[in-house]
């Protein structure tokens, strides 16, 4: 499946909709993005996890480590998919035990960071930051949606690389030829993205 039907395929299943959304971030959004119904659909899942599968063999790493939830899922698809080592990265740590933010051996290892989407970039920091404090090697992120909102400046200044399958821009823009939204709605999406960039 092309990237095109994969996008009009994601809407049609309710991955991608219109209305108005608060975000993690506290910002309102015209526009939302639900992968956590992905897996359901394995197909789809499947063609997705191709096209990361090629951007992740581009990329030099020895272990795929998603962040806790959605990450995990993503990243122990793809761990399979090409016979690597996988880690997670929770949120906090947990509260017995080892109390460790990574499960997992990344220690001395080139870390491939995994997520579902990403907005401005500040969940991948702090897995950046538990990542190397524990003793990971860490220049590239790869996620399935880059909403555009700053995520890959804030990463480079970190030291690392941001690589996405589909861009909000291509999303709302593919919409659009495809007659599946109308001008207003695209419109609106595009002022949110023009002000969240700068």
């Amino acid at each position: 499946m092309d990237l095109e039907n994969i996008i009009v395929e994601m809407y049609r299943r309710g991955m991608i909709k219109f209305g108005k959304f608060l975000l993690s971030s506290g910002r309102e959004s015209p526009y939302y993005i639900d992968l956590r119904i992905l897996p359901s659909f394995p197909n789809l899942y499947r063609s997705i996890m191709e096209y990361m599968v090629k951007l992740a063999n581009q990329i030099d790493y020895n272990v795929i480590a998603g962040i806790e939830t959605s990450g995990i899922v993503h990243a122990a698809y793809l761990g399979c998919l090409l016979n690597k080592p996988i880690a997670y990265v929770r949120k906090k740590p947990k509260g017995h035990g080892t109390r460790s933010l990574i499960e997992g051996l990344i220690e001395g290892c080139k870390v491939l960071l995994i997520d579902d989407v990403v907005t401005t970039g500040n969940t991948l920091i702090k897995a950046i930051e538990s990542i190397r404090d524990n003793g990971g090697i860490i220049e590239d992120a790869l996620v399935i949606i880059d909403r555009c909102e700053g995520a890959s400046k804030k990463l480079a200044e970190y030291g690392v690389r941001l690589q996405y399958i589909l861009s909000s821009d291509s999303i709302i823009d593919t919409l659009l030829r495809r007659g599946v939204i109308d001008e207003k709605i695209h419109m609106k999406v595009k002022e949110y993205m023009d002000l969240s960039r700068q």
